[in-house]
């Protein structure tokens, strides 16, 4: 669980708080107000199993100083803070900012097979939903419950996991514009928790046809099913092995996971050979 206190010692200001904030399972939503010249410094955390990253959406430009260079984010645009990077960020104006605050470990698959994610996130209507979302956890009042937390949980994840996918094709398009396929594993990766999402829509995310798209994943001996059920099939480990989700049975863990069904999602883990997910949950909980 993410600790107020905590991130607010990342940014430099141990003694500050944020004006709202609103946590739900792994994940914390805090808003911000900052004078002219506020400075947060963004302190790195090489190594660290619980490691923090965050995306900042502030109504006012944002000047955020790395390696190499620096540069600055708009109103609209979001400064991604990776917890492998120290970085300095300073208001250009008086202003708010609201912000999201996820574990490493539920976004770090996104540098799979890619580079890293930039320091700044264009404007686009996946990181505009993102920021409407976030600021209406923070001045909507609600009444959480288990599941509605797990649910706003996942939204608030997979969209921050999609916009960080986003902006990696744009921070590479000149080296990587022929590579269809990092593509493609990248769209796979974002969208593998909706059941419905397959091999044609793949394609037609693309602009492509299915063939095109089965002959590109051939040529480098893989199939896109396969690749798509694997995903899935990680995605529900995970699930499995996390203790917050134990409410879930295993239909709802499939479900979430991008499988139609239970048995869709035995089925998988029979082909990894792996143990029925039922076990696979038993055996974390004997062995905690």
């Amino acid at each position: 669980m993410i600790d107020i206190a905590a991130v607010m010692r990342l940014l430099g200001h141990g003694n500050e708080h944020p004006t709202a904030a609103r946590r739900h399972r792994s994940t914390l939503a805090t808003k911000h107000v900052f004078d002219r010249g506020a400075v947060w410094n963004w302190k790195e955390q090489p190594g660290s199993r619980s490691s923090v990253a965050g995306l900042i959406f502030a109504d006012v430009p944002v000047r955020v100083d790395g390696e190499p260079d620096s540069i600055t984010a708009s109103p609209g645009e979001a400064a991604f803070l990776h917890p492998y990077r120290q970085v300095t960020l300073e208001a250009a104006e008086a202003g708010s900012a609201v912000c999201i605050w996820l574990p490493w470990d539920s976004l770090m698959e996104v540098e799979d097979g890619v580079q890293t994610p930039g320091r700044v996130m264009a404007a686009t209507p996946l990181t505009s939903g993102l920021r409407a979302f976030l600021t209406s956890l923070l001045t909507q009042p609600s009444e959480p419950t288990l599941y509605t937390d797990y649910l706003v949980e996942r939204v608030v994840v997979e969209m921050a996991f999609g916009a960080l996918l986003e902006s990696v094709p744009k921070n590479v398009a000149g080296a990587r514009e022929s590579r269809m396929i990092d593509r493609a594993r990248s769209l796979m990766l974002m969208k593998r928790a909706e059941p419905d999402f397959g091999i044609a829509e793949l394609a037609r995310e693309l602009h492509a046809s299915t063939r095109h798209v089965q002959r590109m994943f051939a040529a480098e001996k893989s199939a896109p099913a396969d690749e798509l059920r694997g995903m899935r099939v990680d995605l529900a480990n995970e699930l499995l092995g996390n203790p917050a989700y134990d409410p879930l049975s295993i239909a709802e863990i499939a479900e979430h996971a991008g499988f139609k069904t239970a048995a869709a999602l035995r089925r998988a883990f029979a082909a990894r050979d792996l143990p029925l997910p039922s076990r696979t949950r038993q055996g974390r909980m004997l062995s905690a």
